[in-house]
């Protein structure tokens, strides 16, 4: 029992709990019968890193909690605090330990992930902490196939077993323990069990933990979405293609068909993951910050929004607004890595002064930050009225050197356009950012420009705004019931089957949003829903974009389009027909903004769609796969390259990058990303990541899944290479590694990267394996 009052105070005492932790112990037990003997053994499965999180005291103050403790063994560090009216806050002099133990068990370490076809020596340890020494058998179970048993009987050849168990024997000491392993190789893609059990005559324990199983190669991802209009019309079809390269990895096709009824649905599921890319600087984490407050915002408006999804929004919005201040400058602007750039970035600051204005209706947000950040803006307005870049450039298509300044000035004005009510005092310098607008605005210049200049203009209801949308207008492209806007791009794209499927430019995305926007910031309902088609067909599974600007800016048109023209109470049935099978999901509105899915077969290539009822839903159809060939993008050059110094249990690899400019664009690239994935059983050093953060160009690094990926972050990247080296240690037994990965791409432009793969050094199976698992040919190794 743990008692929290106010002011906090604790009392806790050191738990053996019996109950959970359950010590076997047989009645005259021998070591011929023992396993007859011992007791059906709990099986511990529950293994969290975070297990406490309460804070509803009750009326007096006091919170008492009680709970079945989890089954790791170990020491749980409990910390807490309090707040009170009179007091103020109050907090615990230090940690207190909740020790979780039991004299006997069996524990594993595994990987974050191994590829399908490695072999990997499962890790045992064995504990005994009795007063006598124990005769234990330790059994690997294997009961749904998922891997075999495997043994080394020379250097190159292997022995797999199609068992479903695998045993052995070991003597553990009193108070110490013995290690042994298994030398499996996994055969399915997932997540497999690994469950051990250890036996003996006076104590017994299991565990059961995941491992998972990753194909070969990397992962790619398709989605493809169609909007089911119903308001007009009792039934709709719809046929979704599935497409799959020749050369994908066989059997890492994974397909997945959803529905929900409402067009945010997909983002509220998914808001702390709408983006497939890490967020290491100030402008990507705002990608986890504005969409919770435009979902908070729209499901309020639609009265949908639940005490669950609030908290949860809140939740993300505060992380990301104290992240973000830690980009910011003295000045009050920010920058995409804070203080280590040289000056903050006109651009990003009024990004940031827009978001929090917005925030501030749901979290606390200062009023000093936001007023310094347009304080930074107004200083730096230009004579003409335009608002220059006086930091460095985070997205060429932010500040192109020939749109006369107008997308930044048009950019920036919207932040003072958000904060109008709340500080007057800019109107001034709002009326000249206009001015400089309206007089700079070439119709035939790049149509992202003319997107955003033309819904700056419409939310300040100028008398030109009119003219604008007329401009736009003329540049969009139609197909097939679709409208967007897009640079011109090279004519054998167009040739593609259902193109208006084709993975856009993040620039496009944006510049389409910018275009539905406009028309319902103007009123043209009706005419935005051409745009909204194309603009649904580009999202990602998990309701945003490929990159951070083409999901907010997207999202935002989104929600715009959904408050105005929601269908209310949808009322209708779709089933997808596929291979001669069929799944059928019903839409109505209790469950509108629920995302119901579909696994598909993995053969699939082609899914008939019928809706027929009322209302508006959204359907998806996802599929990922695995490609294990190189890939260049124009734009990017990527050479990985393994170090003599190398070895089975040491990875010294050095990747060069360099960016090689398509004629007409920028010699330079936009922030670029560079992600090292690192051989099965390895992970990075940590004491290396100075000296990465050393290279030239270089402005961030940072580790993911489980610190088996690096990412490297550029500030961009030009002709010349640029060659961090990667340094990582072997901390799992894996042999008969698969090539390892390296990807760089541009963040915000995902058309242009690049992707090698590298060979580790090689792993036999003798370098892993133990006793009778290593055969005479790995003696023979060892004598010579």
């Amino acid at each position: 029992m743990i008692s929290f009052s106010a002011p906090l105070e604790y009392l806790i005492d050191e738990i053996f709990d019996s109950d959970d932790q359950q010590l076997i112990v047989p009645s005259e037990a021998s070591q011929n019968d023992r396993n007859d003997n011992i007791e059906v053994i709990n099986v511990r499965k529950e293994f969290p890193e975070v297990w406490l999180w309460d804070d509803n005291p009750n009326a007096n103050g006091e919170l008492v909690i009680q709970k079945k403790v989890p089954d790791t063994i170990t020491s749980w560090v409990i910390t807490g605090f309090s707040l009170d009216a009179e007091n103020g806050i109050g907090l615990t002099d230090e940690a207190t330990k909740l020790k979780v133990f039991q004299p006997f068990f069996v524990s594993t370490n595994l990987p974050y992930s191994v590829k399908r076809g490695e072999v990997i020596a499962i890790p045992v340890i064995v504990f005994n902490y009795l007063n006598k020494s124990l005769e234990v058998d330790v059994v690997m179970e294997n009961p749904h196939d998922e891997f075999d048993f495997t043994e080394a009987t020379n250097e190159i050849i292997d022995n797999p077993k199609h068992d479903l168990k695998r045993s052995k024997h070991t003597t553990v000491a009193p108070q110490s323990g013995e290690s042994l392993s298994f030398m499996i190789r996994p055969k399915t893609v997932g997540h497999i069990s690994i469950k051990l059990v250890a036996t003996s005559p006076l104590a017994g324990d299991a565990v059961l933990k995941m491992l998972q199983v990753d194909p070969e190669g990397v992962t790619e991802f398709v989605n493809k979405a169609v909007l089911i209009d119903l308001r007009d019309a009792t039934e709709q079809k719809e046929e979704l293609k599935v497409e799959v390269p020749e050369n994908a990895v066989p059997n890492s096709t994974h397909i997945e068909a959803t529905v929900v009824g409402d067009l945010l649905g997909p983002t509220i599921k998914n808001l702390d993951s709408l983006v497939r890319k890490p967020y290491g600087c100030g402008e990507q984490n705002m990608v986890n910050f504005v969409p919770n407050i435009l979902v908070m915002r729209y499901l309020e408006n639609i009265g949908k929004l639940t005490p669950e999804i609030a908290d949860k929004a809140r939740k993300f919005m505060e992380i990301g607004y104290q992240r973000e201040l830690t980009y910011k400058h003295d000045d009050g602007s920010y920058s995409a890595f804070g203080k280590s750039d040289k000056s903050g970035s006109t651009w990003l600051t009024a990004y940031v002064a827009r978001s929090f204005r917005q925030a501030a209706n749901y979290i606390a947000i200062d009023e000093n930050i936001i007023k310094s950040a347009l304080e930074f803006l107004a200083k730096h307005q230009a004579e003409n009225g335009s608002f220059p870049e006086v930091g460095r450039v985070i997205d060429h298509d932010h500040a192109t050197e020939n749109d006369n300044g107008v997308v930044l000035t048009a950019f920036t004005v919207l932040a003072f356009l958000e904060n109008a009510k709340k500080y007057p005092e800019y109107n001034s310098n709002v009326e000249k950012a206009l001015k400089f607008i309206d007089k700079n605005t070439d119709a035939s210049g790049e149509v992202y420009g003319l997107a955003i200049a033309a819904y700056a203009m419409n939310v300040a209801k100028t008398p030109s705004s009119e003219a604008f949308i007329e401009k736009l207008e003329k540049r969009a492209t139609t197909d097939v019931g679709r409208k967007w806007w897009a640079k011109p791009e090279p004519q054998e794209d167009k040739t593609k089957t259902n193109f208006w499927f084709w993975k856009p430019r993040s620039a496009n995305v944006e510049t389409t949003a910018y275009g539905l926007l406009t028309y319902l910031e103007s009123g043209r309902v009706a005419e935005s829903l051409p745009i909204l088609k194309w603009l649904i067909g580009q999202r990602n599974s998990n309701g945003g974009f490929e990159s951070t600007q083409d999901t907010v800016v997207g999202l935002s048109a989104l929600i715009k389009f959904a408050e105005k023209f929601s269908a209310k109470d949808p009322a209708m049935t779709i089933e997808f027909n596929y291979d001669g099978e069929k799944s059928t999901a019903n839409v109505d509105k209790d469950n509108a903004i629920v995302l119901q899915s579909y696994e598909l077969p993995p053969t699939v290539r082609k899914v008939d769609v019928n809706a027929k009822g009322n209302g508006i839903a959204l359907v998806q159809l996802s599929c990922r796969y695995n490609v294990d060939n190189t890939d260049s993008s124009p734009g990017f050059k990527v050479e990985p390259s393994v170090d003599p110094e190398s070895n089975s249990d040491f990875l010294k690899l050095k990747v060069c990058a360099s960016y090689s400019a398509p004629d007409g664009q920028p010699k330079e690239s936009n922030m670029a990303v560079m992600e090292v994935n690192l051989p099965s059983g390895f992970t990075v050093d940590q004491d290396g990541l100075a000296d990465i953060e050393g290279t030239e160009s270089v402005k961030k690094v940072e580790t993911k899944n489980g610190e088996t990926v690096a990412v490297i972050y550029f500030d961009s990247l030009t002709s010349e290479s640029v060659c961090p080296v990667v340094k990582a240690f072997k901390t799992h037994r894996v042999a008969q590694l698969k090539p390892a990965a390296v990807v760089v791409y541009d963040y915000y432009d995902d058309t242009r990267r690049a992707r090698e793969f590298y060979s580790p050094p090689e792993s036999s199976l003798c370098d892993i394996c133990e006793g009778e698992e290593c055969g005479t040919g790995c003696l023979k190794k060892e004598k010579n």
